[in-house]
């Protein structure tokens, strides 16, 4: 671990005889353990915009985990806490070769919100090994790693790492607890699948990229298939956000990319369908990786929408299909600019290769009409822009040549 002022280092801050009252839904699942219920123990190793942090996980290997986190408010900012009074707090989750970004959470505190962005690989955020914290194999992490304890098992400490965290934040004095939200990027998005169905203290959650069903169709199906029958089994059962995702309760915004190289449509459809409160973004040409994915503009609106009762995000309803027309009603509390048809008449077997195409198509009184959808047309979907420039998108449609 690096070295830091012994001045700024506090020691662990033991909460004694103080529980957090969890998700009911943890009950029954393999995160259901005495410590999860708990508010973590953590140390500041440092203060300027940013908390450098480490808060205490679940038992790993004999001892509790070390996780390294950032921690900004708009009162770190400024470099005065006691300004800090009933934030809104957001969880930000990190996807493959990520770490604790701090430049995540200060961006979250520059508009209002406490945040916490933590590391789930056992590094600082440099990406330096920190004592105590989870070892990565050759500083690889081992996603797909069934051991005989779940303690040792990857996808177990992370997701118990993030539930731990918003526990954590939701103590603090300057934060609302009944106004949190949660968002991940790519891995992270998965986590957030995951959790959705597992926390439902969160107001809103945003998984960007990441899905479930990934022993369907996935780039993660690749690695999947290389464990044994049954411990691939295991983790689809413990792991895999379809197992959980039905039970969400809070609203859910997805966003991916039409040709994402990871997250494909078919498993990303079957993902999103599972949750009845959702909006969609769906984006052709979108980037993969952390920085596009914070990027996405849609993400704060959507969660500001349910936290701080802000305009949120355009909703359109499934798209009625009759021999004269293919039309579909949105809700919006936004005005509407602009409104188009998505489409991919592409027949490679691979998704994620597949060249979509766009056409704008007739915007009136919040109701969006075309005449037809191009020949051949094998998925399409609508979607709209508002004066905001934030899009969002119907749900995936998918036809027959020549339907």
């Amino acid at each position: 671990m690096k070295t830091h002022n012994p001045i700024a280092a506090i020691l662990f801050t033991l909460i004694l005889g103080v529980s957090c009252i969890c998700s009911a839904q943890i009950k029954g699942t393999i995160w259901d353990v005495r410590d999860i219920y708990q508010i973590p123990a953590y140390q500041t190793l440092s203060a300027d915009s940013a908390l450098e942090i480490i808060y205490q996980g679940l038992k790993y290997k004999g001892r509790p985990q070390n996780v390294y986190a950032y921690y900004a408010s708009p009162g770190t900012l400024k470099g005065d806490r006691t300004k800090d009074k009933n934030l809104p707090a957001v969880v930000l989750v990190h996807g493959g070769g990520g770490t604790a970004f701090k430049k995540w959470a200060i961006m979250w505190a520059k508009k209002g919100y406490a945040a916490i962005a933590m590391d789930l690989r056992g590094n600082d955020g440099t990406k330096k090994h920190i004592e105590g914290g989870f070892d990565e194999p050759d500083g690889q992490t081992p996603y797909f790693t069934i051991t005989p304890g779940l303690n040792e098992q990857w996808m177990y400490q992370a997701v118990a790492d993030v539930i731990l965290a918003h526990n954590l934040i939701r103590s603090f004095k300057e934060v609302d607890p009944k106004r949190t939200a949660l968002t991940g990027i790519s891995w992270g998005g998965i986590i957030t699948c995951l959790l959705a169905g597992i926390d439902d203290r969160y107001q809103a959650a945003v998984p960007v990229y990441g899905c479930g069903y990934l022993f369907e169709n996935s780039e993660m199906r690749k690695s999947l298939d290389l464990l044994n029958a049954a411990d691939r089994q295991t983790w689809v059962t413990q792991y895999d956000p379809s197992q959980y995702l039905a039970k969400a309760k809070m609203p859910m915004l997805f966003i991916n990319g039409t040709n994402d190289g990871h997250f494909f449509l078919d498993s990303y459809a079957k993902t999103y369908n599972l949750v009845k409160n959702r909006n969609i973004s769906v984006k052709i040409g979108l980037k993969h990786n952390h920085a596009f994915g914070w990027g996405n503009a849609e993400i704060y609106p959507f969660i500001d929408s349910y936290v701080n009762s802000s305009p949120g995000l355009a909703t359109l309803d499934k798209p009625k299909i009759t021999k004269e027309c293919i039309t579909a009603e949105v809700k919006a509390t936004v005005a509407l600019n602009t409104a188009y048809l998505n489409y991919t008449t592409d027949t490679n077997p691979s998704l994620k290769d597949r060249k979509w195409q766009q056409m704008e198509v007739e915007l009136k009184n919040n109701r969006i009409s075309t005449a037809a959808i191009p020949n051949g047309t094998r998925i399409w979907y609508f979607s709209v822009t508002d004066e905001r420039g934030l899009q969002t998108s119907g749900d995936l449609q998918w036809s027959e040549p020549n339907k």
